[in-house]
């Protein structure tokens, strides 16, 4: 006897051998995905591991030598590569000005280190200023990137006055930018000083030959009248005898003349006493009568010395006594 197995039951046997077969492929992508993970996880851990233990710390090789700073990047197991040059004053040449990355960065192994080379100062040709004007000099200077320093001058023949005939540094070499340079103006040929002689006592005439052969110039003269003096006698000079003078430099002179005829004048009799000591003094009167003054005596007295010398006194004014060039008194006169 054979019996039939339901449709029915056939139908619900196909459905278990298909759940069957969708919980084991299920179960296959679960333990294929637990693996990946197992995989990333662990490639990730050693990725980190790896990683950190290949960082190091930046150091600073700011202001170092090209060749120091090189060999404290090598311990550390980093390179060095020059990425720029720049001039810098404060910074030695060959030395480095800045890096990157900067000191105390993380960073991995064998990685190169940029820095900036310092060339140093930056230089420029010293001009020639031999021959120019002060004025001429800073221009120069200032175009090039200098400035003027020391200005000393000297007497020099054969050199136009105010033109620098030195300088310091030369020119030519090589100098810092912002450097100072000395100069020497020459104040032109030597000049020559004189003490001035006493001329008092001589005719005017030779007087003035005399002030033209030391290269003097001849002044004002003053005449003031005497029957003491032949005519033409120099009493008095300006500047005083024993001045120094310079070669091309102006000399006053006071002169005698006769009284007008018939015409006489009241005397006053000035006396001085000279201290006492080993040094001679110098006295000058000075009688300002009307609109004008007239030195009347001018001569040096011994230390110790009593003198009385009579002054001519046309009309009323004021006689001043000078004793080594100050006012030692004066006085209305007559």
């Amino acid at each position: 006897m054979v019996f039939m197995r339901p449709c029915w039951l056939k139908k619900h046997a196909g459905r278990d051998n298909l759940m069957n077969r969708f919980g084991i492929l299920g179960k296959i992508l679960l333990l294929a995905s637990a693996m990946v993970l197992v995989t990333v996880l662990s490639a990730w851990v050693i990725f980190t591991f790896l990683t950190r233990g290949g960082e190091v710390t930046v150091p600073d090789v700011k202001g170092q030598e090209m060749g120091a700073a090189l060999e404290i990047l090598s311990r550390q197991k980093l390179g060095l590569s020059i990425a720029a040059t720049d001039y810098d004053a404060s910074v030695l040449p060959e030395h480095v000005i800045s890096q990157d990355p900067d000191a105390g960065v993380r960073t991995r192994k064998n990685r190169i280190i940029r820095v900036v080379m310092s060339l140093g100062t930056r230089t420029v040709h010293v001009p020639n200023l031999a021959g120019l004007s002060l004025r001429r000099v800073e221009l120069q200077l200032s175009q090039s990137g200098l400035k003027v320093g020391k200005v000393a001058r000297a007497h020099l023949a054969e050199t136009d006055s105010g033109t620098v005939i030195s300088q310091a540094p030369l020119a030519g070499v090589f100098a810092a930018r912002g450097q100072e340079v000395d100069v020497l103006l020459s104040e032109g040929a030597p000049v020559l000083t004189y003490l001035l002689p006493d001329l008092t006592g001589f005719p005017v005439e030779d007087v003035l030959a005399t002030i033209r052969a030391w290269g003097l110039k001849a002044g004002r003269i003053n005449n003031i009248e005497s029957t003491d003096l032949p005519p033409g006698t120099v009493t008095a000079t300006h500047p005083l005898p024993g001045s120094a003078v310079q070669e091309g430099q102006t000399v006053n002179l006071t002169v005698t003349t006769l009284p007008k005829p018939g015409k006489t004048f009241p005397i006053v009799l000035y006396q001085y006493v000279s201290p006492p000591g080993f040094i001679p003094h110098h006295l000058r009167l000075v009688l300002s009568a009307g609109q004008g003054a007239s030195e009347v005596f001018s001569q040096m007295i011994e230390p110790g010395t009593s003198v009385t010398i009579p002054v001519p006194v046309p009309r009323t004014g004021i006689l001043r006594a000078y004793v080594d060039g100050s006012l030692l008194e004066e006085k209305d006169v007559p």
